[in-house]
């Protein structure tokens, strides 16, 4: 990869910082010169069609800046997805002669065979989908009443869809100003703050490729409240979590 997940998703967080201030700044821009706009009106220096062409003028060009603004968070997917279609294209030279002679052996394969060929070939997506396929089509039989299930690396297709999700919701969290309060936590401290958060959450979704570290999320996506750090954001354990959210929107997922 190029680039990795995590700073696909430091981008986002960039630029929906980025949004954040273009909007407030678009919207304040808005709010004072329509009130100048009005005292001009009843000063005489406006007809009331001219006062009302105005206006609609000046609120076309404040949403054109908050639509430009948010766009610019949803380039990142289209440079993730046309990532992950190239990591994804079949490619013979990725494919493991060795492991395609054991599996044309006829040898009958256990889970915990496929489990390790699986774990060896967790970042080669070609070679995923090759033993996903083979899994499906010759599953071992299961033995007692334990059923076992093999854990294949995730397919491009699956990242796209779990980074997909996360810039959206970060869309729609930036579009509404989304800094929700947390239950017995306080308040957050910024809308990054909650950026980081959701940041977070969506990367414990993922499965680390080689080279990528997901050991650092809480230094990597720092989330504060008024009453301070909260560590740990995206663990079980943690006592914040989206149900403590109140911010008036649902988030995608």
């Amino acid at each position: 990869m190029k680039k990795s997940i995590t700073d696909y998703y430091k981008r986002t967080v960039e630029l929906a910082g980025n949004a954040t201030r273009a909007i407030s700044k678009a919207r304040a821009d808005y709010e004072r010169d329509s009130v100048l706009l009005k005292n001009a009106y009843e000063a005489d220096m406006y007809g009331e069609r001219g006062y009302r062409e105005k206006l609609e003028e000046m609120k076309s060009a404040r949403d054109a800046e908050v639509q430009a603004a948010l766009s610019r968070i949803l380039t990142v997917v289209d440079e993730y997805d046309a990532e992950m279609e190239e990591l994804g294209k079949l490619d013979g030279d990725k494919i493991d002669d060795a492991t395609m002679r054991l599996l044309n052996s006829g040898i009958n394969l256990t889970h915990a065979d496929y489990q390790e060929l699986a774990n060896k070939h967790a970042d080669n997506a070609i070679m995923t989908r090759i033993l996903k396929e083979r899994y499906d089509a010759n599953r071992p039989q299961e033995k007692g009443t334990g059923i076992t299930i093999v854990q294949f690396g995730q397919s491009p297709e699956s990242r796209s869809e779990v980074f997909s999700k996360f810039v959206k919701t970060i869309y729609h969290a930036v579009e509404h100003g989304a800094c929700p309060a947390i239950s017995g936590s306080g308040k957050l401290k910024t809308p990054t703050d909650y950026h980081n958060f959701i940041a977070q959450q969506s990367l414990a979704e993922m499965q680390p490729f080689e080279g990528e570290d997901f050991s650092n999320l809480d230094k990597d996506f720092p989330v504060e409240t008024v009453n301070g750090k909260v560590e740990n954001a995206r663990s079980a354990t943690s006592s914040f979590s989206p149900s403590d959210f109140n911010f008036g929107f649902t988030p995608i997922r």
